[in-house]
């Protein structure tokens, strides 16, 4: 069942290749250089300087005058600065024949024909066909004639486009787009049986809150992809309380069971079936294919250098775009040590740790594969293997500067995953951001406006560290999709939950890490605590304070029972908690802190407040 891994890299973008590759010719009817213009033919250039004859056309994605010789309009010159075919120089306006002119953007129009717009840069011409557009800027010399206006395509003419566009109300839009708001943004992204067509994390993806895995597959939501739960659902992997609870832990061949420790409580560890370290890699596995087919057992990150799996970098491909060529070339293999550098450990029983060497631990370590440096021996002793590499790129990335293929750690037992591909392997997966940020910390974390900071309190860092976007002061902003995070990572923080109902010293639902680092170092450590689908603050969560270090200013004997000190950042207090008037007087005036979260802004009031005594 974990053929959710996909084989490691399943189709995402079927839907992003035409049926021929070749692109269609322009459908110009009145420029002089085209002898030929009908759709879904080459074009070639009357004065007879065609292009090398690979008939390709990256009309407004190219690097090389190569990429322009299957263009329309003479257009088989590179304009390498702006990655444009044109037909002239437009610096010299030199190119055209007599009784045409140069325009500002290469291309050769009648003399005297010129493109007004209004202030925002639109075309005020009325057209009648492409011919009327054709002094226009590049992305506005397409007709449609219902309405006469001069832009950059219709639904039947897309040549200005990139392959992996599609027309939108007339202009050129990624089906991927970089980020999405709501998951409609991704209607087009991905192929059939590999859709993503969820928006999670701001980015385009196989399942979101809004768009959830199919509930008869038992599969979790993690990171937008559709992933196999190894232990109770939540953000820490192999926590139990039975062996069903096991099922997808490790490699799925094999029987892994839900160990109790001996001392008591309910909840115990997802195992594998062995009794010693020397069974694991012969007689059982315990990462999923094709990682199962090389066991390294380690004792530190050093003994796990140069290890890794062979990953087929060409089959991958082959199977994105649902075929095993392009241009009649065909796709070969390309062959990649994947590492598996990380020395993890593996519980087998109570007693018996191993080490063993495995691909990641967290999101952080699973490496994007370039494809750049691939394009050779992907298309290996052809002549025109740059040609078909350059038509693969636009095909699948467009113009994005990276051609990556990315992937996420998908947690497979406790403390260690295998790296599979993101929801949409052509863009990271929407996570990541560290915590920090450039925004400020003018509103609350259930407030839309501005993005904020990872300063701004325990739930805004969470949320920062789970999709950047929320605090791109440049880029981004705190959207509804950052509040339903927030919801989602700080215990219904933002619906009346609050995920900090109570303190660390008392038993009762579980708490959510970002209540203080109190309950974020137990949780590390027990995630059964802070488990919010099965999981309680049982008495072993309160045992644990004593011990913690994270703890030290915990009183469970007597005293202060707030979750956290008034003076630092955290879950919401309560009136009263501290012993004392600080809590009430700062929740009087702000009932956001007693309610939601004692952010940054409740901290400053208490720094203010002479009843709490702040340094």
């Amino acid at each position: 069942m974990i053929i959710k891994t996909r084989n490691l890299l399943v189709a995402t973008a079927t839907l992003l290749l035409p049926a021929v590759m070749l692109l269609p010719a322009c459908d110009d009817d009145s420029n002089p250089n085209t002898t030929s213009s009908s759709s879904g033919t080459t074009s070639t250039s009357s004065s007879g300087t065609g292009g090398s004859g690979t008939g390709i056309c990256l009309l407004n994605n190219c690097t090389e005058d190569a990429h322009c010789d299957g263009c329309a309009d003479g257009r088989t010159t590179c304009l390498v600065e702006e990655n444009r075919c044109v037909a002239c120089d437009p610096n010299t306006g030199q190119g055209c024949p007599d009784g045409y002119e140069c325009s500002s953007f290469g291309i050769c129009v009648p003399a005297g024909l010129d493109c007004p717009t209004d202030g925002e840069g639109n075309p005020t011409v009325t057209c009648t066909a492409n011919s009327d557009c054709l002094a226009c800027s590049p992305m506005h010399q397409v007709c449609d004639t219902t309405t006469g206006k001069c832009q950059a395509c219709t639904e039947t003419n897309t040549q200005h486009c990139l392959q992996s566009d599609i027309c939108l109300d007339g202009k050129c839009s990624p089906k991927c787009p970089q980020s999405c708001a709501v998951d409609n943004d991704c209607a087009q992204c991905g192929g059939p049986g590999n859709e993503a067509h969820a928006c999670f994390a701001h980015k385009c993806a196989e399942c979101s809150d809004t768009w959830p895995c199919e509930a008869s597959t038992g599969m979790e939501c993690v990171n937008g992809v559709c992933t196999p739960p190894c232990g109770l659902p939540g953000p820490e992997a192999g926590t139990c309380v039975g062996d069903e609870d096991c099922t997808f832990c490790g490699d799925p061949n094999e029987v892994w069971t839900c160990k109790i420790p001996v001392n008591g409580g309910n909840h115990g560890t997802c195992m594998p079936p062995a009794e010693g370290c020397e069974d694991l890699g012969t007689n059982v596995a315990v990462l999923p294919p094709p990682y199962d087919a090389y066991t390294n057992l380690c004792s530190n990150d050093g003994n796990c250098s140069g290890i890794g799996i062979q990953y087929n970098v060409g089959q991958a491909i082959r199977d994105m775009i649902g075929s095993s060529e392009v241009m009649g070339i065909t796709i070969h293999d390309a062959n990649i040590l994947y590492a598996m550098p990380i020395c993890a450990e593996v519980q087998i029983t109570e007693t018996i740790d191993c080490g063993i060497c495995v691909p990641c631990e967290e999101d952080a370590d699973c490496q994007p594969i370039d494809i750049d440096p691939l394009i050779v021996d992907l298309f290996a002793s052809d002549p025109l293997a740059m040609i078909a590499g350059a038509l693969l790129i636009d095909m699948l990335w467009g113009n994005n500067e990276d051609h990556d293929l990315n992937f996420f750690c998908q947690p497979v037992a406790a403390g260690y995953g295998a790296c599979i591909p993101c929801g949409n392997p052509l863009q990271p997966c929407g996570t990541g951001g560290g915590g920090g940020g450039t925004g400020t910390c003018d509103h609350d974390v259930c407030t839309i406006g501005t993005a904020l900071n990872g300063t701004c309190g325990p739930c805004a860092s969470t949320v920062c560290t789970a999709d950047a976007f929320c605090c791109d002061a440049q880029n981004g902003s705190w959207d509804q999709l950052c509040i339903d995070q927030a919801d989602s990572l700080c215990g219904n923080i933002c619906s009346g939950g609050g995920g900090c109902a109570h303190g660390p010293c008392t038993t009762g639902d579980a708490l959510v890490a970002s209540c203080s680092p109190c309950v974020g170092a137990i949780c590390a450590n027990d995630p059964f605590c802070c488990n919010q689908s099965g999981g309680s603050w049982d008495q072993y969560c309160v045992d644990a304070v004593a011990t913690t270090t994270e703890c030290s200013t915990e009183n469970c004997g007597g005293g202060s029972t707030c979750v956290h000190s008034p003076c630092v950042a955290g879950g919401m207090l309560t009136p009263g908690c501290d012993g004392g008037d600080c809590v009430t007087n700062v929740c009087n005036n702000d009932a956001f802190c007693c309610d939601t979260e004692w952010d940054s802004i409740c901290v400053s009031a208490a720094e203010s407040e002479t009843a709490c005594s702040c340094p």
